[in-house]
């Protein structure tokens, strides 16, 4: 019964198809085991033999023969219907599929339905997303992590949003890069990226305003306390780039902090030996984001935070 359902892709309307199909393929042969057992017992106790109608067939001998016929279709029917009932299953039926946890299980040597499922998602596929007043429709590759096939039509309202684009070009990764900590993968349309391209993980977009409070020190907050913090440290600002470069005492040319800031954007990265990690204020847009880019290219910044507020005004619907 499990693979039945499992077959059916959990559609109602094709189980309740297959069912009686299956309730007949089954009743069908075993009575005509049964007769088949009987005519055996028969022809070695009595010596009778199995009886057979016109034409030499025996699907056409008496009526303890006739159900041969109706179980060889009963049983064709099953075994054509049911695999083609599992591979009917389209781009559209997923993204119909409600709000449920996964389909993890799998047959030996098989994809899992999930794995399945998520080969059919159009890339470019919008999910619904709303951040506190603001509505967007964000392509499903571009959600970091990607959603499961079965949470495409879960609630839209999210306390905040992942995503992943890469710089320069602000396409989406050919493949979900969740758990995999790499910033400049070779792809098929990128098997070689060059120096520059980088992949931008943003780990977090949230709202904020009346009745959306933050939880965590916006990057204004973390840039003013962090100037205080260096006051007894022989702050000193320099400008590199059109960054603000904070120099202390203890700054290293591995562990270094920039930021910038005007009326409508602010900026700190606070830079590792690998990569830096960036706190980004769309003030114009009441929005805070959290993102991590390669060290090589952090003076590429002002493409991750343009490419921020170019992507998710190109995901606001024109009703927002």
């Amino acid at each position: 019964m499990a693979w039945l359902v499992a077959y059916a892709g959990g559609n109602r309307h094709r189980l309740s198809v297959l069912w009686p199909i299956f309730l007949l393929s089954v009743r069908c042969g075993l009575r005509h085991l049964h007769q088949r057992f009987s005519r055996k017992l028969r022809f070695l106790y009595l010596g009778a033999e199995p009886e057979v109608g016109r034409r030499g067939n025996p699907l056409w001998g008496k009526s303890q023969n006739r159900l041969r016929l109706p179980s060889v279709v009963a049983l064709l029917a099953f075994y054509l219907l049911v695999p083609r009932a599992f591979a009917a299953e389209t781009a559209e039926d997923v993204y119909k599929l409600p709000c449920t946890e996964p389909d993890l299980s799998a047959e030996p040597g098989h994809l899992t339905k999930e794995a399945e499922r998520r080969r059919l998602i159009d890339p470019a596929h919008p999910v619904a997303v709303n951040l506190g007043l603001l509505k967007f429709e964000i392509p499903w590759a571009y959600i970091y992590p990607r959603p499961f096939s079965t949470h495409l039509n879960c609630n839209p309202n999210r306390k905040s949003v992942g995503i992943i684009f890469w710089i320069p070009d602000l396409k989406a990764p050919e493949r979900d890069l969740w758990g995999i900590p790499e910033f400049h993968p070779s792809e098929t349309d990128r098997p070689n990226p060059g120096p520059d391209d980088s992949v931008i993980r943003v780990t977090g977009i949230q709202y904020y305003g009346q009745g959306y409070p933050l939880k965590e020190s916006n990057a204004d907050q973390r840039i003013d306390k962090l100037l205080r913090l260096y006051q007894d440290d022989g702050l000193t600002i320099i400008d590199q780039d059109g960054l603000s470069k904070m120099q202390t005492k203890y700054t290293t040319r591995d562990n270094d902090q920039y930021y910038f800031r005007n009326d409508k954007d602010s900026l700190l990265l606070s830079c590792m030996p690998t990569y830096c990690q960036a706190y980004l204020d769309l003030k114009d847009m009441n929005l805070t984001a959290q993102f991590a880019i390669r060290r090589e290219v952090f003076r590429k910044y002002q493409q991750a935070s343009r490419g921020i507020r170019t992507l998710l005004m190109r995901w606001m619907p024109e009703k927002n």
